[in-house]
């Protein structure tokens, strides 16, 4: 008599999921490790070479060589943290308090460009249960996307509220708004539009969110702005 087909549960499956996805993290990060050293050695090289001959610096071809290599640091930083942004350290969150120090903190940017920036928050928005520097780091690149997006004059509104199982996040700006071309790989690693992007800052911040058990969405008008909406479940 043959055996009974058994098909693995749900359990299962999560657990290889979870397996493939540890792997995929442990190869990237080695990759990312063994690139950044030999860009740390040429860099360090380029600025021996500027202190010996500091004529080389007056040169065009200088300039788009450390443009270059500039960029080439923020990619691999970007990229170390698009690989670690599913990996939390949980904890009660309050998110009014720290919506308002992180504006604090990019005011200054705002008004050089002319921006004017609020928080609107209800005053029983419940804690969540998060980790705070991925929260951090949701919502700096949230507000750098909406200040890219404006260049100079305009407006980014931050709103804070909960319908009781979940707090509501918002952050609308007056920007130029999303192109329809560009909405299906807005999320997508390493597709970008914008002339010196990594195309990592969105993606990023979907993983974190998707990390929290949470939800991303967006809607857009060409020329008027666009509005990101955040839910993350009450702890």
């Amino acid at each position: 008599m043959s055996s009974p087909i058994t098909t693995p549960d749900y359990k299962d499956y999560k657990a290889l999921y979870q397996e493939l996805q540890t792997q995929h993290q442990f190869t990237l990060s080695q990759i990312s490790h063994e690139i950044r050293n030999p860009v740390a050695l040429i860099n360090s090289f380029l600025q021996l070479l500027e202190t010996h001959h500091p004529e080389i610096s007056q040169d065009y071809c200088w300039d788009k060589i450390m443009e270059n290599m500039d960029f080439l640091k923020a990619l691999l930083n970007e990229f170390s943290t698009f690989n670690n942004s599913g990996k939390l350290r949980m904890q009660k969150l309050e998110l009014t308090p720290l919506f308002r120090e992180i504006i604090t903190s990019v005011a200054p940017a705002c008004q050089k460009q002319s921006i004017s920036i609020t928080l609107e928050a209800d005053s029983s928005v419940p804690p969540v249960y998060a980790d705070k520097t991925k929260i951090q780091q949701l919502i700096l690149n949230l507000l750098r996307n909406s200040m890219e997006a404006i260049s100079t004059q305009g407006s980014i509104i931050c709103t804070l509220n909960s319908d009781g199982e979940n707090v509501h996040i918002s952050v609308k700006d007056t920007g130029e708004g999303i192109p329809d071309d560009y909405r299906n790989t807005l999320f997508e690693p390493f597709i970008t539009h914008k002339q010196e992007g990594t195309g990592l800052g969105l993606a990023i911040c979907k993983r974190i969110v998707l990390a929290h058990n949470g939800t991303i969405s967006y809607t857009s008008i060409p020329q008027k702005g666009t509005e990101f909406k955040i839910l993350l479940p009450v702890a």
